[in-house]
């Protein structure tokens, strides 16, 4: 059984919030992991970094059993397999230790109990056209949730999760030449370059199987954001279905003001998106764009960017 609907992104645009809250939903089915990580590991992420179809990692024994150990580590199998379900334990096992395959994908969802089973891994929003094809192909009427962030607060983000909160340390400890040149890695481009990832996902998919929402929705009014992905999903969105956790932060980060040069060089880098977005989809995009107006013409003060 292959996933009734997927949440492909963005990285540090509420995936967490939403695999909290459709989590609790009693007709929707999620692996207590968020992220697996299929799509993204076994098929290029983008046309430039060629992998094998076959996507099992080949040669030695060695190989192999390293491949499987780098999607978690031993200290967070350890923390997981000390909190979990006994009845768990096979799905567990199954995630870590199987072999790649289709089959094997589509076994991580046999146990939805009639629910629709779905996975939330961010990493799928900068998936290439092979492994998005590949996608279309084992789950034709899927449906896709993307959530969107403004992409100078989701490249500063992003860089302190990477560069600071990895390594343990302070964002103040971190010179700026580190974070501009974070900012310059495909890693980060290809994250927050939103029209491109849209134009790459619905040359596959059909537009009515793509929900795009906005991480300040989250912020101003989750429960009517949720309401509307319930009923995207096709699930009750009765105000019985929203939680009253709807409004409560998840996985929130440290909060640190990105210093105006910085900001200067995203804006840099986004404005021209940034246009293109708003034209799209106006309402909070075209917000965006004109934070980023404000940032490059140092007008009015910053507003925002320390999330």
């Amino acid at each position: 059984m292959f996933p009734g609907f997927v949440g492909i992104g963005a990285q540090k645009a509420g995936t967490t919030w939403l695999h909290a809250m459709l989590s609790l939903h009693q007709d929707i089915w999620l692996p207590r992991m968020k992220e697996l990580h299929y799509f993204d590991r076994k098929y290029p992420t983008s046309d430039a970094e060629p992998r094998s179809p076959a996507g099992r990692p080949s040669g030695i024994l060695a190989k192999r059993l390293a491949a499987r150990l780098r999607r978690v580590s031993w200290a967070t199998l350890g923390d997981r397999l000390r909190r979990i379900r006994r009845q768990d334990l096979a799905w567990e096992f199954k995630y870590h230790f199987g072999d790649w395959s289709d089959d094997w994908y589509a076994s991580l969802f046999e146990n939805s109990g009639g629910r629709l089973p779905g996975e939330i891994t961010p990493a799928y929003s900068c998936l290439g056209d092979a492994a998005i094809s590949h996608m279309r192909s084992l789950m034709p009427d899927v449906k896709l949730i993307l959530l969107l962030r403004d992409p100078i607060d989701r490249a500063w983000s992003h860089a302190r999760m990477d560069l600071a909160y990895f390594s343990g340390k302070r964002v103040d400890a971190i010179d700026q030449p580190r974070f501009a040149d974070h900012f310059l890695s495909f890693a980060s481009r290809r994250r927050g370059s939103y029209p491109e990832m849209l134009d790459r996902w619905l040359s596959h998919f059909p537009k009515e199987q793509l929900f795009v929402g906005f991480y300040d929705e989250i912020e101003q009014c989750p429960d009517e954001l949720l309401a509307r992905i319930l009923h995207f999903l096709g699930v009750r969105a009765t105000p019985e279905s929203i939680p009253a956790s709807v409004r409560d932060r998840v996985n929130a980060g440290e909060a640190a003001r990105i210093p105006r040069a910085l900001e200067r060089q995203l804006a840099h880098m986004y404005v021209d998106d940034l246009r293109e977005l708003a034209a799209r989809y106006g309402s909070y995009p075209q917000k965006w764009l004109e934070r980023c107006q404000r940032s490059l013409t140092g007008t009015a003060a910053t507003e925002g960017r320390s999330a």
